[in-house]
């Protein structure tokens, strides 16, 4: 799983083709991001108040990686108006980008002071308390994420996962196939299953998904050629 699957409060329209020689000049990335820039710092000089301009500020340096800055505007955002528990979130994934984890827990406890059914939040929380080591807290805080929306199934994947962490196998399966019916073309899930299967001895289990992957994915797919080798071996041992 990639950790931060970040929650845009609004859509930040990113302006492109001011100046054809200009941007062929330059870094078109860049100029992209100036333009952003630009346009949010215009509005802000009428409204310096405003914690949704701060906030999309935030975005624009995520999204070309300026972590300290997008931390400062997410800050601002807050400093104006407390309850925004998507400023607190894009804080949070911000410290841990800066490896700044116990910060990043208390921003993501602050979004959900204000949101209490903020499943992403929980989300990372449980995969910072399991990098921590700390798998009673993660498996809390995924089993939070999947009661706040029961359609989350990189949630339902991740405590698979954290049973998988504790050698508990049989637990963990049920979590991946459930990630699955909810979502057919997470190859991750089928992965974990299979290995699940495999490790608890389940032969024609294990075929059954390393089938339902190649079927799902096709021949060319990332884990396409380990499913095959697998399913070859298995097939020597009948």
């Amino acid at each position: 799983m990639s950790l931060m699957r970040k929650l845009a409060l609004a859509a930040l329209v990113l302006l492109t083709g001011c100046g054809g020689k200009k941007e062929e000049a330059g870094d078109p990335a860049q100029a992209q991001q100036q333009q952003a820039l630009s346009q949010v710092r215009q509005q802000l000089a009428g409204q310096p108040s405003s914690p949704l301009l701060h906030f999309q500020l935030g975005q624009i340096y995520d999204r070309y990686g300026q972590a300290d800055s997008a931390v400062a505007a997410y800050r601002r955002a807050i400093s104006l108006e407390e309850a925004y528990p998507e400023a607190h979130f894009n804080l949070a994934t911000g410290y841990y980008t800066q490896g700044r984890t116990q910060e990043a827990i208390s921003a993501y406890q602050q979004a959900l002071r204000f949101r209490p059914d903020y499943a992403l939040a929980y989300n990372n929380l449980g995969f910072i308390y399991k990098m921590a080591g700390d798998l009673d807290q993660a498996e809390a805080a995924y089993a939070q994420a999947i009661r706040c929306d029961t359609s989350f199934f990189e949630a339902y994947n991740n405590l698979g996962q954290l049973y998988k962490e504790r050698n508990h196998q049989a637990q963990a399966q049920p979590f991946y196939r459930k990630a699955i019916a909810l979502k057919p073309d997470f190859p991750e899930a089928y992965v974990n299953l299979a290995a699940a299967c495999k490790a608890l001895g389940q032969k024609a289990e294990e075929q059954q998904v390393l089938n339902a992957y190649l079927a799902q994915f096709g021949k060319e797919a990332q884990y396409s050629s380990h499913a095959r080798e697998r399913l070859r071996d298995l097939a020597k041992t009948k």
